[in-house]
């Protein structure tokens, strides 16, 4: 219906223009009213231009700011990032020196289980050395004192002594070396 209307009102005006006698006042008029118009539709087109620009600049800043904020994000997140990676680090670098240590611990408490063990075995051999170094010189002087001993005997049952004592000897020399190491290992 507007379109009907627009389209009559054209042919009004058209009719009308064509009818009239042409005067100078109304070309000037019409020539103002040109100019009028025209410099109507430029201030209409650069507002609208100054609009769209100031709209286009609006969303630029926006985006710029929206960048900004993702870039801010972007940084804490690595920041985050590294800060756990450190952590991580940190933890595992503690891990492995517990485990470290507990190795220490584990290898101190086989050494000293072994000294203990040490001393045990020695002191057995020791007690054994002795129990048997009494049997040989309670046998030595039974057949001393019964005279069953020839010469020769006599020398090799002293031989077989002496040796037992050096060996009982040289076991408590052991020993001793076995309780020191046990003492160091203890402190």
């Amino acid at each position: 219906m507007k379109t009907k209307l627009i389209f009559l009102a054209t042919i009004l005006v058209f009719q009308l223009g064509f009818s009239q006698e042409k005067n100078s006042s109304t070309l000037k008029t019409t020539s103002d009213s040109l100019t009028l118009v025209k410099t109507n539709v430029e201030k209409a087109e650069k507002e609208r231009l100054k609009a769209e620009k100031e709209k286009v600049e609006a969303e630029k800043k926006e985006l710029e700011k929206a960048e900004k904020e993702k870039n801010k994000i972007q940084k804490e997140q690595q920041k985050q990032l590294d800060k756990a990676e450190k952590e991580a680090k940190k933890a595992e670098k503690e891990r492995k020196a517990a485990e470290k240590q507990l190795k220490q611990i584990e290898k101190d408490k086989k050494k000293l289980d072994n000294a203990t063990k040490n001393v045990a075995k020695t002191e057995e051999k020791i007690s054994k050395a002795t129990a048997n170094y009494n049997k040989e010189k309670n046998n030595y002087e039974k057949k001393k004192l019964k005279g069953k001993l020839s010469p020769n005997d006599d020398i090799k049952m002293r031989e077989k002594l002496l040796k037992q004592e050096n060996k009982i000897n040289a076991l408590k020399l052991d020993l001793e070396k076995d309780k020191k190491n046990l003492n160091k290992l203890l402190k």
